[in-house]
């Protein structure tokens, strides 16, 4: 039994549907009062991609919980699979596709939380 204040189980969170076709769950951020660094899980489907952008103020962390695809920051495209972190500073365009079978789940922290108004859309 978890006793934390404003603790919720994962399956209890909702998630929507962004532009890009991923499915995005916000774990903690501006929505439920956290201002310093926000916590999601953005689920890429097979044969999507991301829309390149930067942030203006956030530093960005992905971990790769499973899945395989690719992740370019900057000019540098790797390939990406469970248990990989890439570091993104602000002003680093970056970009996720998912080339694989399975979709491509990843942790994603920003600090400051993330906030919409501070992301350039690249494409």
């Amino acid at each position: 039994m978890v006793t934390v204040e404003n603790s919720r189980s994962l399956t209890s969170i909702p998630s929507f549907t962004a532009p890009d076709g991923a499915c995005v769950q916000e774990l903690a951020g501006r929505s439920n009062g956290f201002t310093s660094h926000s916590l999601a899980v953005i689920v890429h489907p097979p044969g999507t991609a991301a829309t390149e952008h930067h942030h203006t103020v956030a530093d960005e962390v992905y971990l790769v919980s499973s899945g395989r695809g690719r992740i370019r920051v900057d000019e540098v495209t790797r390939e990406v699979g469970p248990g990989d972190v890439v570091l993104i500073r602000p002003g680093q365009r970056h970009k996720v596709w998912n080339d694989g079978p399975d979709d491509l789940a990843l942790v994603v922290t920003c600090a400051p939380a993330y906030d919409v108004g501070e992301v350039v859309w690249d494409e």
